[in-house]
This record gives C-alpha cells, sequence and structure tokens, in this order.
C-alpha cells in the first residue's frame, strides 16, 4: 500500500502574525468549530486488553475495590490478636477457658521472640542488603535518565528539523511569491501596451477611412 503524502498547510517557524490576538481568536473558533464537527469512531485502546488490571489484583485488593466503590469506610487496624484477655467472669473455674488464654499467651510470645530475631538479623545484614538494593535502584535510575536524554534529544532533533524544513519551504514561498508579483506586474503592463496598442490602430483605422472618404 502507497504511502499518503501528508500536506503541509501552516508553517509555525516560518509564518508571521501568530502573536495577534486576532489571529489567536480566529484559530481558537476554528478549534471549536472542528471539535464539535468530530466524532472519533476509533477505539485508541483496543490493543489494551480490558482484563489487563484484573489479573493483578489480588483477593485483597478486590475487596478494596469494591469498598471504594461502595463507598465504606476502612475498617480500624484490629490489636485483639495483641491482647492478652483473662477468661471471661463466668469461666472463671473454668480448665478450658483459662488452656486456651495460656495458649494465646504462648502465641504472643512466640510471636514477639520472632519478631527480635528478625530485627537482630536485620541489624546484622539490613546494612548490606539495603547497599545491595540502592546500588539496583541507582543503576535503573541511570538507565532511565540515559533514556530521557535520548528521548529529548530526538525530540530536539525533530524540533530542528521541522524547523529547517519550514524555514526553507517559507524562503521559497517567499521567492515564489516575488516571482508571482513580477510576473503579475509584467502581464499587466503588457495588457496595458496591447490596450494602447489597440488605441493606435483604432486611430490608424479612422484615419484611413478619412483619407479614403476624401480621395
Amino acid at each position: 500500500m502507497a504511502e499518503q503524502a501528508v500536506v503541509i498547510d501552516a508553517l509555525p517557524y516560518s509564518d508571521q502574525g501568530y502573536e495577534d490576538d486576532r489571529v489567536r481568536e480566529a484559530a481558537a473558533k476554528l478549534i471549536e468549530e472542528e471539535v464539535k464537527r468530530y466524532h472519533s469512531s476509533k477505539n485508541y485502546l483496543e490493543h489494551i486488553p480490558g482484563d489487563l488490571h484484573e489479573r493483578w489484583e489480588t483477593p485483597a485488593m478486590k475487596a478494596a475495590f469494591e469498598r471504594l466503590d461502595n463507598r465504606q469506610p476502612m475498617e480500624m487496624l484490629s490489636m485483639k490478636r495483641c491482647e492478652l484477655p483473662q477468661p471471661p467472669p463466668g469461666q472463671k473455674h473454668d480448665v478450658t477457658a483459662w488452656l486456651s488464654a495460656v495458649s494465646n499467651s504462648r502465641s504472643q510470645l512466640e510471636h514477639q521472640a520472632i519478631r527480635l530475631s528478625n530485627l537482630e538479623l536485620l541489624k546484622e545484614h539490613g546494612v548490606n542488603s539495603w547497599t545491595v538494593h540502592l546500588q539496583q535502584l541507582q543503576k535503573l535510575s541511570e538507565g532511565q535518565q540515559k533514556h530521557l536524554q535520548a528521548l529529548r534529544q530526538e525530540i530536539q532533533d525533530t524540533n530542528w528539523a521541522r524547523k529547517k524544513e519550514h524555514t526553507e519551504a517559507g524562503q521559497l514561498l517567499q521567492t515564489l511569491e516575488g516571482q508571482w508579483l513580477e510576473l503579475v506586474g509584467k502581464n499587466y503592463s503588457v495588457e496595458r501596451a496591447c490596450g494602447e496598442l489597440e488605441i493606435d490602430v483604432e486611430r490608424l483605422e479612422r484615419m484611413k477611412q478619412e483619407r479614403l472618404s476624401a480621395a
């Protein structure tokens, strides 16, 4: 399929008069009229799967989204599992209730022991782990910065190319306009000379007729 040529009907880098308020108002009206007439029939997101976000949603995320859709407040953090309650007054002499309380206490004690172990491990190995993590982030940042600089350079090169193209096209248009004005002036001179010659021819024809009549 042959590529269609792009017709450029404006040269922003070469045209003059854009700073005129009347020109800006006229351009704004044209854009507003075009927006009213334009109705997009193309789905620009059709290449993106509709269920892409659902693939990464966990049950907790789905529940949170449903809560937000229903405009429900977030549940407060429950500290009940960290409490060490005694058996209720009615079960003070219930061995099963006391065994459950003791089991809960042991679970809490084990949980705190694990937390202390994790803190000790973090104290021993956390610095090195964070150092490696920060180095990885630094490499990612440097890579993204290089990519950003390359994109900025590409944008700048494109703008310079557009400016060069517009400037050359503007100079060519000015040259052609000057040639057109010159040719129009020459055509006017030729037309005027032809008119004068026609007047002279008519005058000579009358003189000829007068001489013939006199003879």
